[in-house]
Order: C-alpha cells, then sequence, then structure tokens
C-alpha cells in the first residue's frame, strides 16, 4: 500500500510539473518549438519531428499548435528548408553550436519576420522565435525615407551635416561628397580640418573667423563662399548651421547647398541690369533732345511757313499752295508725335504722389477741352456717377481725353456721335480672372461709342505704339494715343481692354483698383 502511494504522488508530482512547465512557456513572448532529428539509414539527418510547440505561434499566425505536434517539420513547411534554417538545425544538433539567424516566413499573405536562437537540448533542438515583423516594418520605412532624402538631397544639390563640438566628430551625408567631387560617398574620413581645405583661399581667413565667432556665441552660421571641388572645379556653397544643446554638449546641425547656377544667374542679371541702366541714360538722352533740340528747330519751321503761307497765299498758284498746305499739315503731326512720345516715355517718370481722386471732375475737366469737338459733331455723352480714385490727376485727365476723343474721332458717315461711361463694381479672383490684375475690388468703366469700330481680331494690337488700323489720310492721329492710355493705367495698377466689331461701335473697359476692400 505504501509504495502504491507513492507511485500516485509521483505521479501527481510528474503531472503538476509538467502543467507548470507548459503554463509557463505559453506565457512566453516567443515562439518556443522543441524538434528531435529524423535519420536515413546512412544515419543523416532528413528531417526533424515537431514534438513541441507553445501557443504563442497561434497569436502571431494563423498555425495551430495541435496540427503541428508529432509531424515532420519539413514536410510541414518546406520553407525552412528554403531559407536554410534546416540546416542551421541539423549543424546546431550535430556540432552542440548556437546558431542565430533572422529569416521571413509567408503565411498565406501575412509576412512574419523572426529573430531566432537554436540550442541543443538533449535529444533534440530548441528553437526560440522572436516576432520583429513590425521592426522590420519600421526598418524599410526608414530605408524607404533616407532614399528618398537622399534623393531629395541630390536633386536640390544640397547636403546634411553634424558635428560634435565636445568631441569634434563631424557626420556627413552622402551628397556632401558629391558636392566636394569624390566619385562615392564616404571617401574621405569627415572633419572640419579637411572639409576647411576645400573653401578657396580668397573666402578660408573669412570662414575660420565666422565659424570661431559662432562657436563662441552660438549664433546661427548662414554664409556662402568659394569651394575648389577634388576636380579643381570651383562652386559656390551656402551653409547654414544651427546650435543645439545636449548632454553638456553643443550640436550643430545644418546643410551645405550648391548655388553656383543662382549666383552665375545673379551676376548675368546685374550685367543686364547695368545694360538697362545704360539704355535708360540713352532714352532720358533722346528724351531731352525730343524735348529742345528737335522741337525748338520745329517751331521755327511752323512759325516761318505760317508767316509765308499769310503773306504769299493770295500769290500762290493751286500747285504750290496745296505743297504749303501739305508742309503745314507734315508738321503739324510731327509736332503731335514728338508731344504724344514724350507724354508715353514720361508716364512712369513722373513722380507725384497718388492722391484721392473725382473721376466726375475729371470728366467735367475733358468735356469743356473737347467743348468744340462735341459741338462740331453734335455728340452726346452720358456717363454714370464716377467714383474716387488714387492716382495722378493729369494722367487721369489724359487717358479720359484720349479715349472720348477716338470716339469723336472715329465717326461713322450721317451719324451723330452718341458715347456711354457705364461704371460698376466687380471682384477679380482666381475664378474670375481679368487679364494679369492680382484679386482684389475693383472700379469698372465702360467707354462705349457708336463709331466705326475695329475687327475684334486687333483687340490687342490697337495698344501698341504706332499701331494705326486706319489710314493717315482718312483719320488724322499718331499711333500712340491708346498706347498712352494703356501705360497710364498699368501705372495706377489697373488693365483695359478692347473690344468691337466693324461698323457697331467700340468699347474700352478700363479697370482700376478700389479704394474700398
Amino acid at each position: 500500500m505504501p509504495d502504491r502511494i507513492a507511485l500516485r504522488n509521483r505521479i501527481s508530482e510528474l503531472e503538476i510539473s509538467k502543467m507548470f512547465k507548459e503554463r509557463l512557456l505559453d506565457s512566453s513572448n516567443n515562439v518556443i518549438a522543441y524538434l528531435e532529428p529524423l535519420f536515413n539509414k546512412e544515419g543523416q539527418i532528413e528531417d526533424f519531428v515537431i514534438k513541441y510547440v507553445n501557443n504563442r505561434i497561434e497569436e502571431i499566425t494563423s498555425l495551430k499548435t495541435k496540427d503541428m505536434i508529432g509531424v515532420r517539420w519539413l514536410e510541414y513547411d518546406p520553407q525552412n528548408l528554403e531559407n536554410g534554417v534546416f540546416d542551421y538545425a541539423k549543424n546546431c544538433f550535430t556540432t552542440g553550436e548556437t546558431f542565430d539567424y533572422t529569416s521571413k516566413y509567408l503565411f498565406g499573405d501575412q509576412v512574419v519576420w523572426f529573430s531566432a536562437r537554436l540550442v541543443k537540448l538533449e535529444a533534440g533542438v530548441v528553437n526560440f522565435l522572436k516576432d520583429i515583423s513590425k521592426e522590420k516594418q519600421y526598418e524599410r520605412q526608414l530605408e524607404i525615407q533616407n532614399k528618398l532624402l537622399l534623393e531629395a538631397e541630390h536633386i536640390a544639390s544640397t547636403g546634411s551635416f553634424r558635428w560634435d563640438l565636445k568631441n569634434g566628430t563631424l557626420s556627413l551625408s552622402e551628397n556632401v561628397y558629391r558636392l566636394l567631387g569624390f566619385d562615392r560617398p564616404f571617401e574621405m574620413e569627415p572633419s572640419i580640418e579637411r572639409i576647411l581645405k576645400f573653401v578657396h583661399k580668397s573666402d578660408i581667413d573669412w570662414v575660420k573667423g565666422v565659424i570661431e565667432q559662432s562657436r563662441n556665441t552660438k549664433e546661427r552660421i548662414d554664409i556662402t563662399f568659394k569651394i575648389i571641388t577634388k576636380e579643381q572645379e570651383i562652386k559656390y556653397i551656402n551653409t547654414v548651421g544651427e546650435y543645439y544643446p545636449s548632454d553638456n554638449n553643443w550640436y550643430v546641425v545644418g546643410v551645405f547647398k550648391d548655388v553656383t547656377k543662382q549666383i552665375e544667374h545673379a551676376s548675368i542679371l546685374q550685367a543686364k541690369n547695368a545694360q538697362l541702366k545704360k539704355s535708360n541714360a540713352d532714352l532720358e538722352a533722346f528724351n531731352r533732345i525730343a524735348s529742345h533740340d528737335l522741337q525748338e528747330p520745329l517751331r521755327k519751321i511752323q512759325m516761318f511757313i505760317s508767316r509765308l503761307y499769310g503773306e504769299e497765299k493770295e500769290r500762290l498758284g493751286p500747285r504750290s499752295k496745296n505743297y504749303l498746305e501739305k508742309v503745314i499739315s507734315s508738321s503739324e503731326r510731327m509736332r503731335n508725335l514728338i508731344s504724344n512720345l514724350l507724354s508715353y516715355s514720361r508716364i512712369e517718370e513722373i513722380e507725384d504722389t497718388p492722391t484721392k481722386i473725382d473721376l466726375n471732375l475729371v470728366l467735367s475737366d475733358v468735356l469743356e477741352d473737347l467743348g468744340e469737338r462735341i459741338s462740331e459733331t453734335q455728340a452726346s455723352i452720358k456717363a454714370d456717377k464716377l467714383p474716387e480714385i488714387n492716382g495722378v490727376q493729369f494722367q487721369m485727365e489724359q487717358l479720359f481725353s484720349n479715349l472720348l476723343g477716338n470716339s469723336l474721332k472715329y465717326i461713322k458717315d450721317n451719324t451723330v456721335p452718341v458715347v456711354q461711361i457705364i461704371h460698376s463694381k466687380t471682384s477679380v479672383d482666381a475664378i474670375n480672372r481679368i487679364s494679369n490684375l492680382p484679386d482684389g475690388q475693383y472700379h469698372k468703366l465702360e467707354f462705349i461709342d457708336n463709331g466705326i469700330g475695329f475687327d475684334d481680331q486687333y483687340g490687342e494690337r490697337i495698344f501698341e505704339i504706332f499701331q494705326r488700323l486706319h489710314g493717315k489720310n482718312e483719320y488724322s492721329g499718331t499711333g500712340l494715343g491708346l498706347a498712352i492710355c494703356k501705360k497710364i493705367v498699368e501705372a495706377h495698377n489697373g488693365a483695359i481692354l478692347g473690344t468691337s466689331k466693324n461698323n457697331e461701335g467700340a468699347v474700352f473697359t478700363v479697370y482700376l483698383p478700389s479704394l474700398s476692400k
């Protein structure tokens, strides 16, 4: 009887020990499997039998432990042969050596990465497997991000650096080496001293001084200097660095950027600006000539022709009289042309400060100046109440005078001229874009007449300098009136458009910025 009780107690102890081990193994975060080898006739290991797998495998994959116990390892999962794990297990059992490895498994659509260890234990091997799928995913994402960053640096001709001031170590991104002329990254052991050897001799003392001063003050570095690359190519490099404290130390983190093209473009632009200044100086000289040296002899020509015509008119024959009248007409055209050309060239030179202008008063003054022409043609001019704007008074008067003057010039035969000025407000935005005007509120002024009009295909051409759609013998003019209008409107940050059809009148629409937002 005592032996039977002792045996029962021993069996109970074994069951408790087995239950304790299984629960302990199942509580592990790792997959734990015990494999025993199967030998062929030659005594070589041809497979392993799965003797035990804890429940952790079911939490990670869709596999079931009950389907695995007692099954041949390679028959159950041939991936162990393909990825080389079977060979690790054989070597582990044969040599007793522990093997660490990382391997990828595919379970259906699920990819699982394991960091594993094989350890020999008595008649088999124990396989410890840790699921590192998330780490691998993050590692892949980081790899992609680093690749994108390197590509972005290459495209932008930039590179990054990190300088440890305490230890003096310098870390450079791959593209910094390319900027310095190296074929491959990390060809050179990086240090501040080696980087400074690439700085051009004309800039080296200044660059060293800036670095030394910034180390003392910890102020941001932002400098541009010349370097000579490994291939003896001269480049301009902009360097920006920020100081960051960490654990009783300072780090400088920043970027190198190749700005050679920008510097070259700026140099070209500077040269072109110098040429433009010279051209403007030549234009100013021309204006002085046109305003005095050309107009003075022209005034004398007109004066003497006028006297000659007055004194000899009755004694001249029809042909001579016609010739003299043409000279008078041509000299008057030349005077108007010079006057209009000067007006056109001087619009942007006006230094008058824009003031608040009542366009109703502008219109009143212009109608008074055009009174004689209005009476001759019996024209009817009607206008809405016009707004106040910021502008230059006499330029607005010239704008109204030119537009109304055109309507009173290009009239149809046997037709009384009718001109309407219609005012409204409009908003300009990305949807309702007008010419090149920026977004905002604008006054819209429409000058509508019933004259001869023009072909709408010439709506832009008519605003070009010296452009005429009609012969000089049909209608007087210099071809500058609408060009002056356009320049005045654009000088007031506005726009002007022209639309028409032959013999159906014309509409000139002026947009001027509103005082109210």
